[in-house]
């Protein structure tokens, strides 16, 4: 491919910045720092993404009326038109893109799946008649025929739609599983990285009066806030209470819907003056808050979990759940603890960490190798065919 051809990364809607909007900023800064022209393509956006940049990004929004036809009528006009024309072959991200390439003949594409059917709990297509008996939660319970159909309907769609992908990238080798046991298609496992830390890991931490948890997500059910919220309580409880050991206080960044309920229950506990609400916050005020942490919580159902790995660049040791994708790569390590059940395992969890930070344990050469967002966009590059 001829250099000076554009580069299109579309994601069907930014609302949020979650994993998606983070993964779309490693990709554009990789692609502006090496001179390749881009644009960052969406259906309608709620926040500005190009405002969390440091570099100009474009970002185009098509804005087309809320139904499917709409959406992917618009999308398809897009890329027909003629001022289109020098566009390389696209990335499209997530199974909505992977609908809209279903529903309407676009061009060649490659697809970047980050959570599967099973994780988003939004997509009908888990209701289909010829893949309920997957997923446990929709087996259960007689949803009726209408759901399932309807269901049926998206599968068909999200499946043609998929497999028309020149190449489909997943995050971890669970969610290729996934992927080909739905689509009958292979998937290239891509794993994401993070940003390198401006000052280098941190292996010992700052002397404070102090303990940290921190926690850093998205304030909604999968993220299990309210988990770590009812550990921490039970600890206060026991006959030899947690601030008995420590002085302890739990930060939480970010929001969400479920962010004055959390606010309530942790009042409720009887913790509510020791669990700090921070919201949304720089770039620069998460660093500190990185800095002071002593344990990062993780224990969300998440595709893959990119704050664990920003935690350990960091030098702070992550308790996560099985369910989150980044466990798979997480080789045993006292830095690392992966629990498999509820709150009650956090405790223990949260316990053992404790007691290997204590002890000295923790130190520079069993600390976990990270994956770096310059590797992975330079990969994910590299699979699209982009120069």
């Amino acid at each position: 491919m001829s250099v000076g051809r554009r580069i299109v990364i579309f994601v069907p809607a930014i609302h949020a910045f979650g994993g998606v909007e983070r993964l779309v900023l490693d990709l554009s800064r990789f692609l502006h720092e090496r001179k390749l022209s881009h644009t960052v393509l969406c259906l309608n956006q709620s926040i500005a993404l190009a405002a969390l940049a440091d570099w100009p990004i474009n970002i185009h929004a098509l804005e087309p009326p809320r139904n499917p036809i709409a959406e992917g009528w618009a999308l398809g006009q897009y890329f027909r038109h003629p001022a289109n024309a020098d566009i390389q072959t696209p990335l499209f991200f997530d199974l909505r893109g992977a609908f809209y390439a279903g529903l309407f003949r676009g061009p060649d594409f490659h697809l970047h799946l980050t959570d599967p059917p099973s994780l988003l709990p939004k997509d009908v297509s888990k209701y289909a008649f010829s893949i309920r008996a997957r997923f446990l939660q929709t087996s259960a319970v007689d949803l009726g025929w209408r759901p399932a159909l309807r269901g049926e309907t998206v599968h068909w769609i999200n499946k043609r739609g998929v497999r028309r992908a020149r190449s489909v990238i997943a995050m971890t080798h669970t969610i290729a599983h996934e992927i080909e046991s739905l689509y009958s298609i292979p998937a290239t496992v891509i794993l994401p990285g993070v940003q390198r830390p401006q000052q280098g890991a941190l292996v010992v931490k700052p002397e404070s009066s102090q303990f940290h948890f921190l926690s850093v997500s998205r304030l909604e059910a999968s993220k299990r806030i309210d988990w770590m919220l009812q550990s921490l309580a039970e600890m206060e409880r026991s006959d030899k209470p947690l601030s008995a050991e420590l002085e302890w206080v739990l930060d939480v960044v970010g929001d969400g819907p479920d962010a004055a309920v959390l606010r309530e229950l942790s009042r409720a506990l009887g913790i509510g003056e020791r669990v700090k609400f921070h919201g949304r916050v720089s770039d620069g005020l998460l660093e500190i808050l990185f800095a002071q942490a002593s344990v990062f919580l993780m224990p969300a159902a998440q595709g893959y979990g990119l704050p664990a790995l920003e935690s350990l660049a960091r030098g702070t040791p992550v308790i996560l759940h099985r369910d989150s994708g980044v466990s798979e790569i997480l080789n045993q390590s006292p830095w690392v603890e992966i629990i498999a059940q509820g709150p009650a395992d956090l405790t223990q969890a949260i316990r053992r960490m404790v007691m290997n930070i204590k002890s000295g344990a923790l130190d520079r050469h069993s600390k976990p190798e990270v994956p770096m967002a310059a590797d992975w966009a330079q990969k994910i590059a590299v699979q699209c065919g982009w120069s």
